[in-house]
């Protein structure tokens, strides 16, 4: 399990966030493009989807085909679904990104999904721009699909106290269930480094953490494992830190 987390990271099309200042936005999201990256990453089509992409803040399309070919090596059967959001005020358009997928392994099905919001730009007939909003997977294995809640909040002030906290769904009753939680640094994210995380019991159902954000505009992605007799659930979620709202 602890082996697939950066590949459950990495399985959307974004690298990582800019802190750089953006452009503003000269035209919306167009629906055609939308369907068209779609297409092109359902059919594993690396030309066709170079065809679709500028290289602009955020976005490397040569280091995106180096991730995705990543991810197709461990989830093959991935699928991805795309649709358009909101305009934002500075007038980029937003996109919804979900993807999820398989993997076999020592007998064990491993069962991906992922989901990312992003702020995005369009220059003629390609995407020319892209911010990370938000980001979460969860990756399961086990017989039972545990369903958990992830609790915490999509964007934070510098300094500001928040509570990340990842609970399952369905009472322990007699169960015993272990877990932890590391935070994710960009290098690991880029490198597709698999997380350490410590493990010790849990006695509340889940993981419930206090955390600080930094003082520095930029995010902070966490990663939670959750090990229970009937499954396993590792979760990863990025949380903005922003100087203000």
């Amino acid at each position: 399990m602890r082996r697939l987390f950066p590949h459950a990271l990495g399985a959307l099309i974004a690298l990582l966030p800019v802190a750089a200042a953006l452009p503003r936005a000269e035209a919306r999201l167009s629906d055609e493009l939308v369907r068209a990256l779609e297409n092109a990453l359902n059919s594993n089509n690396s030309a066709g989807l170079s065809g679709l992409l500028e290289k602009g803040p955020g976005l490397n399309p040569t280091g995106l085909e180096s991730r995705l070919q990543l991810l197709r090596q461990t989830f093959s059967d991935a699928r991805w679904q795309l649709s358009s959001g909101p305009d934002l005020k500075d007038g980029r358009s937003t996109l919804f990104v979900k993807v999820t997928g398989n993997h076999q392994e020592a007998g064990r099905t491993f069962r991906l999904e992922a989901s990312q919001k992003l702020a995005v730009q369009q220059n003629g007939n390609r995407l020319s721009s892209q911010e990370i909003l938000g980001e979460e997977s969860i990756l399961r294995s086990g017989k039972a699909n545990l369903a958990v809640s992830v609790i915490a909040p999509e964007e934070v002030l510098t300094g500001q106290r928040y509570d990340f906290d990842v609970v399952l769904d369905q009472p322990l009753k007699d169960s015993v269930l272990a877990g932890g939680i590391s935070e994710l640094s960009r290098e690991a994210i880029a490198s597709l480094r698999s997380p350490d995380i410590s493990l010790g019991a849990l006695n509340g159902g889940g993981i419930f953490k206090t955390i600080q954000a930094p003082y520095k505009p930029g995010s902070q992605s966490w990663a939670v494992l959750l090990m229970h007799p009937e499954g396993t659930v590792s979760v990863s979620r990025m949380v903005r830190v922003v100087a203000r709202r």
